[in-house]
């Protein structure tokens, strides 16, 4: 078995399916990203039996046959050979062997049996609907940020998909903060469904369509390229999703439980503040004031006073240190005080692409409601902090 490929055609793919394989492994062949020619048709395999992405690249002159091959190994050889090179795979089923050949450079490689890889079990496609890759990017940026990171509470560590009404509705939450969107869908599905995909399926989701973005102006011949107009399919089982863009396949094992309801801490009460605030202003004061932060992951509670015109924003540390930035708004009132995680305020401001955000405060419940300007599908919340 010999084939060729350019090493530019070859770095994205690779890249995106190492980043699938776990570290450490109880199966030493997952360590492995499985290869198979047939019919002229490269399929590439990486997974975790958790998730599974395939990608295949069309035209190759080769006999047909396959491999499987460490992911780590194949993708940094390929990544440090120079741009455009032409590289030359030769496999040798009765050695077991992988020679990689480019100019002068030549790498031998052991590989285990293909006919050895395990691949995800699925069941027959319930619903599918396609979607603008563009759009369905979007969703998963703005909510997975909100997810839970290995909470108790197994369905947080994941984001809930409804499908309802010719609407998708995108949530996430950790108990502390929440992120809603949803936009309306060209095809009617028939029953109304949710599907909760867990924190990795999220993040290969963004990474394979991010590829997808960055090659829109590469040659025809990188056949990762995602046109314009390109629509990705989204479909659901019983217990497995799976996502397919333009060479591109993703499958992974839904989260198993009921989502929480939030309905309650979605309504605003009816004592409330309504402010729209410079996106930018609130970002650099927020950063500016957590540098004195201890602890970087969980972030800094900072208090948030309104005044006449002003937005006062102040923190203390264990060790007496002290913080201090304010910012004009268009308040007039009595001194109201709210206490908030600086990090979750900060994500917010991240996602959020307008230069002005609209602030809901809700003086009874301290809840704190953020909407991008003419965007009335998406909402994000941060729950009050003790101070």
């Amino acid at each position: 078995m010999k084939f060729k490929l350019n090493r530019d055609v070859l770095v994205s793919p690779l890249t995106l399916l190492n980043s699938v394989i776990e570290k450490t492994q109880t199966l030493p062949i997952l360590a492995n990203i499985y290869f198979s020619i047939e019919g002229g048709v490269l399929t590439m395999v990486g997974s975790d039996l958790e998730v599974e992405i395939t990608q295949t690249i069309d035209n190759l002159l080769s006999e047909d046959g396959s491999f499987t091959v460490s992911g780590k190994k194949i993708t940094d050889i390929v990544r440090t050979l120079p741009d455009n090179a032409q590289i030359t795979f030769e496999h040798d089923s009765n050695n077991h062997d992988l020679i990689i050949l480019s100019g002068k450079s030549r790498f031998k490689l052991k590989t285990l049996p293909a006919e050895n890889y395990p691949k995800l079990k699925t069941e027959d496609w319930e619903e599918r609907f396609k979607i603008d890759w563009r759009i369905l990017k979007e969703t998963m940026d703005k909510v997975s940020f909100s997810m839970a990171v290995h909470d108790a509470r197994f369905s947080l560590n994941g984001v809930s998909i409804i499908i309802e009404n010719k609407q998708l509705i995108a949530t996430a939450t950790d108990g502390h903060r929440l992120a809603r969107t949803k936009f309306d869908l060209e095809v009617d599905i028939q029953n109304e469904r949710q599907v909760i995909i867990p924190r990795k399926a999220v993040n290969e989701i963004g990474r394979m369509l991010e590829i997808g973005q960055s090659h829109v102006d590469q040659p025809k011949e990188d056949k990762l390229k995602f046109a314009d107009t390109s629509m990705v399919t989204f479909e659901y089982s019983r217990n497995h999703i799976r996502v397919t863009a333009p060479g591109t396949v993703l499958i992974a094992k839904q989260i198993d439980g009921k989502y929480p309801k939030f309905d309650d801490v979605l309504e605003v009460g009816e004592d409330m503040i309504k402010l729209s605030l410079d996106r930018r202003k609130l970002t650099d004061i927020l950063s500016r004031v957590s540098v004195i932060s201890d602890d970087k992951f969980k972030g800094v509670g900072v208090r948030l006073s309104l005044t006449n015109g002003k937005l006062k924003i102040n923190t203390n540390t264990t060790e007496n240190q002290h913080a201090y930035d304010e910012m004009p708004i268009e308040y007039e009132g009595d001194e109201i005080l709210f206490g908030y995680n600086a990090t979750y305020l900060l994500d917010i401001c991240k996602v959020i692409q307008t230069s002005k955000i609209n602030v809901t405060l809700d003086n009874e419940s301290s809840i704190c409601y953020f909407h991008q300007p003419k965007d009335d599908q998406s909402l994000w919340l941060v729950m009050p902090m003790r101070l």
